[in-house]
């Protein structure tokens, strides 16, 4: 039982939203770095690829879902509150979060696409929005992966910052999301 009072705590559906698409970027990451350990055509490196497929394709379809339950639940505030600089960074980093997590579910189906692949999501083919295409493909995967990285490191960040706000500024910051 959390010793949290519920005030300064975010409401339940969106610290839910947040821990199941946490979860779920990290799972994708997982699968994406895991699956060269295996040899091409091995049962185990397609299933981490499908896994990787389906985790950052679930992340993309829960953005809509997450903006308006934190839309209609605003965040209770920072206490003591955080200094202006900090809350500036932090917007702007909870903006590239999000803007990382509805490029790379979007870039990861074209570049498939470009190569000529169809990409199915919960049994469902998903419309063909671009032609197959080897020079497109080749510059979406690249650019795919290095928007990949830099979620990667806004993870990192992200979760590097909420423990600083919990051991050393020792406000809310993290409480909110437990």
């Amino acid at each position: 039982m959390s010793t949290t009072p519920p005030h300064i705590r975010a409401a339940l559906p969106l610290r839910a939203l947040h821990w199941l698409m946490a979860g779920l970027v990290i799972l994708a990451l997982v699968c994406i770095y895991s699956k060269g350990w295996f040899d091409k055509g091995t049962p185990i490196r397609s299933l981490l690829s499908a896994t990787h497929i389906f985790a950052g394709l679930t992340v993309g379809w829960l953005l809509l879902p997450r903006w308006l339950v934190r839309l209609r639940h605003p965040l209770p505030a920072i206490e003591p509150p955080a200094p202006r600089w900090q809350t500036a960074f932090a917007h702007a980093a909870h903006l590239a979060l999000y803007a990382g997590m509805l490029a790379l579910p979007l870039l990861g189906v074209l570049f498939m696409q470009a190569n000529g692949r169809e990409v199915h999501y919960l049994g469902w083919t998903l419309p063909t929005l671009i032609d197959p295409n080897p020079a497109t493909y080749h510059a979406l995967k690249e650019i795919h992966e290095n928007v990949g990285v830099t979620l990667l490191v806004l993870v990192a960040l992200h979760a590097v910052a909420a423990l600083w706000h919990h051991r050393v500024q020792r406000d809310n910051t993290l409480q909110r999301m437990l």
